[in-house]
């Protein structure tokens, strides 16, 4: 085997361990069972910022001015002064009780589709 072929091989094996890691770790931060945005809760303290309380089942959430603010995978909305929510393309993409709607953003002119209230 020649040295060109191994640095083939090393090429190949490291594109698809980055692609590995890239589609199959998202942040930890958001999501159904996430304190930080996504997750359900009955009241503040079950999240690491703000609980979502009058929302189906209740969702963790973080408070922001704008997309800086949030979490990869969430875009602050105008809702409730200010809130991160998560990102979707779809109905399915979001926890039971929330549909995939556009809203309008925090920070930043335009909509963005996000998970909210059904």
């Amino acid at each position: 085997m020649s040295s060109r072929d191994t640095f083939r091989i090393l090429v190949t094996i490291l594109a698809v361990g980055a692609l590995i890691v890239w589609t199959g770790c998202g942040d930890p931060d958001v999501g159904s069972e996430s304190s930080t945005v996504g997750g359900s809760c009955s009241q503040h303290s079950d999240c690491d910022d703000f609980c979502l309380t009058d929302w189906p089942g209740g969702m963790c959430t973080v408070l922001c001015d704008d997309d800086n603010d949030c979490p990869l995978g969430t875009a602050c909305i105008q809702e409730e002064h200010g809130v991160c929510l998560l990102e979707c393309r779809e109905d399915r993409d979001c926890p039971g009780g929330y549909e995939c709607d556009d809203e309008d953003r925090r920070g930043h002119s335009g909509k963005r589709d996000v998970c909210v209230e059904d």
